[in-house]
């Protein structure tokens, strides 16, 4: 007896390694549920009494880090210490083990394997409950229950439902009890299921019809680990009745092409339904209708989880076999059924449809099959709580959503939309944070912070070089005076220059006057003998004076005439360097003035403008969004 038989904790079938984890919500994305996973760590964990065991975020997860629970291990061990097993091998082995599923058969045998049995007859006998159960009781609405993640998600999270689930057991646990009841030698053995789905442990646990749960996937990938070849085992058939079209049970609306033996015309009154979302959006509006006491159109719901059916359940080997692939393995195994049976040959059609019913007949008792269900609604209630509108909002405004224009339900976050993930937030299984909204959001205020900074500092930067500009407008000022005085003192001088020319005139005329004389008294010193002698060596001096006084005006005047042109250089010179300066300034001047008016605009713009960088900001990030 299993430790979570009986039990209100459902038994984990889904791990999750925390290490390989990155919280990217890939998981809750494609978890019809949801609120099973717990998002608000470093790690997304499973809250196992939420979840419905469906698998789909294993193969969702491309980082590994969601593996399924089964018991190979237990499995193994048990048959090594000599424990007696007999195993049961669903119809999905036909696609996940193609061509080899008798193959499989001589493997098993060979490890110790009592039996083997094909769950397909099971499904036989599973049709044949069906359709006892819709002739004595006539039921509004049976739902099927062959999927083990639907009958979870009916009993936690539409309990309403759980009275339609057929009274019938899947086609495992009717291959189990078909076991116990007709195969005495057998009745003592444990039970293994070769199945395509992790969620069918659960289903042990609750029926006590089964005791390991040993996945296609966990065993197609020991074969290749351990580099076993099932082709060189032997083609062993299966120890019970051969099924016809009920090995059509993997595919989805199987269990309606086999109840249309029974029941000619039930396909019309049954709704084949599988795959997410469309399973759960289907269970999901029949439990609103018969809520407001409406009435289905359909007797019978033939519903799987899975897309492609049992065959691509969340325990199946990972080929990439299409669609058509999948089923015409389906299809061609039927029809050699069919054929073994002769249920496709016209003449022997009757006889052997007969012949078929007496076998399926011999194997059925009523009440043996039947199964209980348990309301587990009672967990989603006391793990998930739905909050008040205010304490809605609240949770809204955490994260950045501050109008109905914010409510985009993009699903970035995993969720379905905004309330669906503050619900998860109110709960404790999300943080605002991982809101793609509010992470965008966040990284405008950060930008728009990095705009303001940056504009602050140019600002500082504009007020700074302003003043510069202010002082070196003076200092120009100052060079630009400085330089109009020293420009006017050379004018000045070189005038007092020219002032010289007179005086000089002046001196040579009297120069040239006083050696005239000078040789006018020589002459009369000379008249005049020895009294004269003294008188003419005056006069002789003085007329050497006279040249060479003139001598020096001569040299005093190639000097001034140097000065002057070294003056008038100067001046030139002190003009253009007068003009330079003057554009100087006034190219300083316009800086001064267009620094001035960048620093009043740049303050204008932080202090008047900041709206519409959010405006601008918040429209980048809308369009960010919808790409």
């Amino acid at each position: 007896m299993s430790e979570y038989s009986g039990t209100e904790h459902l038994r984990p079938v889904i791990n999750v390694d925390p290490e390989k984890c990155c919280n990217c919500h890939r998981c809750i994305s494609v978890c019809p549920v949801k609120m099973c996973n717990n998002g608000s760590g470093n790690h997304v964990s499973i809250n196992h009494d939420l979840c419905i065991g469906c698998g789909t975020c294993i193969d969702a997860c491309v980082h590994g880090a969601r593996t399924g629970i089964d018991d190979m291990e237990e499995f193994f061990h048990d048959l090594q210490n000599g424990v007696p097993v007999v195993a049961i091998v669903a119809p999905a082995v036909a696609v996940n083990f193609p061509e080899q599923d008798l193959n499989l058969n001589g493997w098993l045998k060979s490890i110790g394997v009592k039996a083997v049995f094909d769950v397909a007859f099971g499904a036989e006998l599973t049709t044949k409950s069906y359709v006892e159960q819709i002739k004595k009781e006539k039921p509004k609405i049976v739902i099927s229950q062959p999927c083990p993640a639907l009958v979870s998600y009916i009993e936690i999270y539409r309990p309403q439902l759980i009275d339609y689930l057929a009274k019938a057991d899947s086609p495992m646990a009717h291959t189990v009890e078909c076991i116990r009841h007709f195969y005495p030698q057998y009745r003592d053995c444990k039970i293994a299921a070769i199945s395509p789905c992790f969620a069918k442990r659960r289903e042990f646990d609750e029926n006590g019809r089964g005791d390991y749960n040993v996945t296609m996937k966990n065993l197609g990938k020991w074969f290749r680990q351990n580099g076993i070849d099932l082709n060189s085992f032997p083609k062993t058939d299966y120890d019970n009745p051969a099924a016809e079209r009920a090995v059509l049970y993997s595919t989805p609306g199987g269990l309606m092409r086999t109840a249309e033996r029974f029941v000619p015309g039930i396909s019309s009154k049954t709704r084949k339904i599988e795959g997410q979302p469309a399973v759960f959006e289907y269970l999901e509006g029949l439990d609103q209708t018969i809520s407001s006491d409406g009435i289905s159109r359909y007797q019978l719901i033939d519903c799987l989880n899975c897309e492609k059916g049992c065959n691509r359940g969340g325990g199946t080997t990972n080929n990439n076999m299409t669609l058509d692939e999948i089923e015409d393995l389906v299809e061609n195994r039927a029809k050699d059924r069919q054929e073994r049976w002769k249920t496709n040959r016209k003449k022997l059609k009757v006889f052997s449809l007969k012949k078929l019913e007496r076998t399926v007949n011999a194997y059925w008792k009523p009440g043996i099959y039947e199964r209980k269900y348990t309301d587990r609604s009672i967990s989603s209630k006391k793990f998930i709580k739905i909050p008040a509108e205010e304490e809605l909002q609240q949770i809204y405004i955490k994260m950045g959503k501050r109008s109905k224009d914010e409510i985009y339900n993009c699903g970035a976050c995993g969720y379905n939309s905004c309330k669906q993930m503050a619900i998860a937030i109110f709960n404790g299984l999300n943080r605002a944070e991982n809101c793609h909204h509010y992470m965008a959001k966040l990284a405008n205020q950060d930008h728009e912070n990095e705009i303001r900074e940056a504009i602050k500092k140019i600002n500082e930067a504009v007020h700074s070089g302003n003043e510069a500009l202010r002082s070196n407008v003076s200092d120009l000022q100052e060079i630009k005076n400085m330089n109009m005085l020293t420009t006017d003192g050379i004018k000045e001088l070189n005038r007092k220059m020219s002032g010289i020319w007179d005086i000089m005139g002046i001196i040579n005329n009297v120069a040239d006057q006083t050696k005239i004389i000078a040789f006018n008294a020589e002459l009369e010193a000379s008249r005049s003998g020895e009294s004269g002698k003294n008188f003419h060596i005056v006069a002789t001096e003085i007329r050497r004076l006279s040249d060479t006084i003139l001598d020096s005006i001569k040299e005093i005047k190639i000097i001034i005439d140097e000065i002057q042109i070294a003056s008038n250089r100067l001046i030139l010179d002190s003009e253009k360097g007068t003009n330079q300066i003057n554009v100087s300034w006034e190219n300083a001047k316009t800086l001064e003035q267009n620094f001035g008016n960048i620093a009043s605009s740049s303050s204008q713009f932080i202090d008047d403008k900041s709206e519409k960088i959010s405006n601008a900001l918040q429209q980048i990030a809308e369009v960010t969004e919808k790409l």
